[in-house]
């Protein structure tokens, strides 16, 4: 693992929040959990992500594994992947046992689904690969997802759209704006020296 792909998992790994954001317009921003726990028996930089409303907290809607490699000087790449049995996995965050269990074999490559990483002012800024066409079906449709975040210090800021892929209207996503998020934890202890 490269000195920057340290950096980045370092940066990242830990629970998320955006509950004041929530608090104060409740219309427009539900209370999100976002988890970034590492996968330790996998590949060096494969990253566990869950996303959970607060409302229900055991049932992720969201749940992946992202890869940080360096694919050329200061921009990582995240390789996005999906579960072939996400339920089975449901607990994998709080239940290292269950993590443990978590093997190439049960991950989907999501092509075209993958993001380009650059450190900017102390921080990092990730967006879909250039080239993507990351093709999300929602109501029905295919949409076209544009997808952003910013990290910096505890604070994480994404944004995702779905896109029309002809007209190139949005879709679905946010309406006022990037989730705010800040972290509430980290992983500090799980995480070992060489990871780090």
């Amino acid at each position: 693992m490269t000195p920057s792909v340290r950096r980045f998992v370092q940066q990242i790994c830990g629970e998320y929040s955006n509950q004041e954001q929530a608090f104060e317009n409740p219309p427009f921003f539900a209370h999100i959990f976002l988890r970034y726990t590492p996968l330790l028996h996998l590949q060096p930089g494969s990253i566990l992500l869950e996303q959970t409303y607060a409302v229900d907290p055991s049932h992720p809607y969201r749940l992946r594994v992202i890869r940080a490699e360096e694919r050329s000087p200061g921009v990582i790449k995240l390789w996005n992947h999906t579960f072939l049995d996400p339920d089975r996995f449901a607990e994998a965050t709080f239940d290292p046992d269950c993590r443990g269990q978590i093997q190439d074999k049960d991950l989907i490559s999501m092509d075209q689904c993958h993001y380009q990483v650059t450190e900017v002012d102390g921080g990092y800024r990730g967006e879909m690969e250039p080239g993507c066409q990351c093709i999300v079906r929602r109501d029905g449709k295919d949409t076209v997802l544009v997808s952003t975040f910013h990290l910096k210090g505890d604070a994480l800021e994404t944004l995702d759209r779905g896109h029309d892929p002809v007209t190139h209207e949005r879709c679905w996503g946010s309406i006022a704006g990037e989730f705010r998020f800040l972290r509430t934890r980290t992983w500090d202890e799980e995480i070992p020296a060489q990871w780090t």
